[in-house]
């Protein structure tokens, strides 16, 4: 009992993690046309947002220099959307965007563009983070949606293929997880329409809400749950053996073939291999987690118990095997670097969960060379060893709200995306220059800048060098020369910044012999090491 209230103590404050503000977006702009801060000479004929993965739009808007809002004309293909305006004012616009992504996450931004002249912005609103109350409900019906199909629906197919008839099977437990998971289903998809539409938990019963949620790559996960669910239930209430088999092992390949179908690793490439990967894992954790709640009943029936024990036992190993190569090919698809597991939120809660199944192993391992062999020796064996069974249960459930909590964390290969371009605008009275910072995997960053005089015109330059500072943290200028690659654009290859946070950017351009113009300013930075 007390590891049961260790877990439960765990879980509740799980929960309240996941009401922490700031979550980050799952798919991320790659680029905007034009450019955040960009000062255009005439109105543009289209708006273009390019992101690293395909998204669906969901809400757009976009605020004129006087607030109003004005609809543009929205095209989605792929990982491009493309707005066409009504013809633009002169001054200040604000372009409001939430999206989509492929995983079935939301997200959302704004950016400026001034026509003509830049104006006084209009309020665009705080970007808001998402309702604390949705986000806690979302997570709670994830961790009940895990334990119906892991627990449930594993424990139905257990039943029905390696315990003996007659035997108990904790039937009604199996059946509590599966009704939760029932229950829980359903709600879920209004409140991932809540999270993209980023609504209050109180516009829960309106229609665009749920529309948006099964909209979402997510819906398709929650009907597929669902008809897994139904069918351990179904499995679990009939009366024919072979019926039960079949429609356990329906219901355990569909909870492999849910949990494909939306998440973090359905979107990263080649998805053949990767949601194979999610498959196996899904349906190899349900064998395993499925069978411990039949497991502690069956004990109760030394002689059934010793068979069910036995196929348990023989059959388990192979699973486990696929569960730590599957897990591990994800884990390292997902990390993207080895220090992501202490620098990022998603790393976190990896370790967290590793840490929890190397308890849970530690602990399988003791029942099965200690405490098996003394079932037959009567005693207090099979009441430890029941004992032992319900912690690994609480274990699972520890694992199943570390994982829940991901829907709120994305990989370090979505955090990497989401500072895979940074956009940078510096606009004096003799020159502009417009940089774009593009990181590169295991070579810090490229730099594109493009040179334009006072009258937006290019502007032809000698040379350009930027200077990057960070006073705070005790760097002094990094000073790097851009090459020339052809008319007013320069590149440069291989910078690195060695930390996030606010720098001091200085852009020095050479445009004779005799002149010089510099520029200077505080900028946001991520990290490109």
């Amino acid at each position: 009992m007390t590891a049961v209230r260790g877990a439960a103590l765990l879980l509740l404050l799980l929960g309240a993690l996941v009401q922490a503000p700031g979550a980050y977006a799952h798919a991320s702009l790659v680029r905007a046309e034009p450019a955040d801060g960009a000062m255009l000479p005439e109105p543009p004929a289209s708006l273009r947002l390019t992101f690293n993965e395909p998204v669906s739009p969901l809400v757009i808007r976009l605020i004129g220099p006087g607030g109003d809002v004005v609809t543009p004309m929205v095209a989605a293909e792929n990982a491009t959307v493309t707005l066409t305006p009504p013809p633009l004012r002169q001054g200040t616009h604000v372009l409001s965007w939430r999206v989509i992504s492929a995983d079935g996450h939301p997200v959302g931004g704004s950016l400026l563009f001034s026509v003509g002249a830049p104006s006084a912005p209009p309020s665009a609103g705080t970007q808001a983070v998402g309702d604390p109350a949705v986000r806690a409900a979302l997570w709670a019906t994830k961790l009940l949606i895990y334990a119906g199909l892991f627990i449930g629906v594993g424990g139905a197919l257990f039943r029905a293929w390696l315990v003996e008839p007659g035997t108990p099977a904790a039937v009604r437990w199996l059946a509590g997880a599966l009704a939760a998971g029932v229950i829980a289903t359903p709600i879920s998809v209004g409140l991932q329409g809540l999270d993209a539409l980023d609504l209050p938990l109180m516009a829960l019963m309106r229609k665009p809400v749920w529309a948006a949620g099964l909209s979402t790559s997510y819906g398709s996960t929650a009907l597929v749950a669902l008809l897994a669910l139904v069918a351990g239930l179904l499995a679990l209430a009939a009366k024919s053996r072979p019926l039960a088999r079949a429609l356990s092992l329906a219901g355990v390949a569909a909870v492999g073939i849910a949990l494909s179908l939306s998440g973090h690793a359905g979107t990263v490439e080649p998805r053949a291999l990767t949601r194979s990967a999610v498959f196996l894992h899904g349906v190899c954790v349900a064998l395993w987690i499925g069978a411990l709640l039949p497991l502690i009943a069956a004990v109760a029936a030394p002689r059934h118990g010793a068979a069910a024990l036995a196929r348990f036992s023989r059959l388990i190993p192979y699973a486990l095997a696929v569960v730590v190569v599957t897990g591990a090919g994800l884990a390292t698809v997902q990390l993207d670097r080895v220090d992501a597991l202490w620098t990022t939120r998603y790393g976190l809660v990896l370790s967290g969960k590793l840490a929890v199944i190397v308890a849970l192993l530690a602990l399988a391992a003791g029942n099965r060379y200690v405490l098996v062999p003394q079932l037959a020796l009567g005693g207090d064996a099979a009441r430890l060893f029941a004992r032992s069974m319900a912690a690994e249960v609480a274990l699972a459930l520890v694992i199943f709200a570390l994982v829940a909590l991901w829907r709120f964390t994305p990989p370090p290969r979505a955090l990497a995306a989401a500072t895979e371009h940074v956009s940078i605008h510096f606009h004096g009275a003799q020159a502009m220059a417009q940089i774009e910072i593009a990181p590169v995997r295991a070579r810090g960053a490229e730099v594109s800048v493009l040179l334009l005089d006072g009258e937006l015109r290019p502007l032809a330059a000698k040379e350009l060098t930027l200077a990057f500072s960070n006073p705070a943290a005790g760097i002094e200028p990094v000073r790097r020369n851009a090459a020339n690659i052809g008319g007013n654009t320069w590149r440069i290859e291989d910078l690195h910044i060695p930390l996030a946070g606010r720098w001091r950017l200085r852009v020095e351009i050479l445009v004779s012999d005799f002149d010089k113009v510099t520029m200077e300013d505080q900028v946001e930075l991520p990290r490109t090491p």
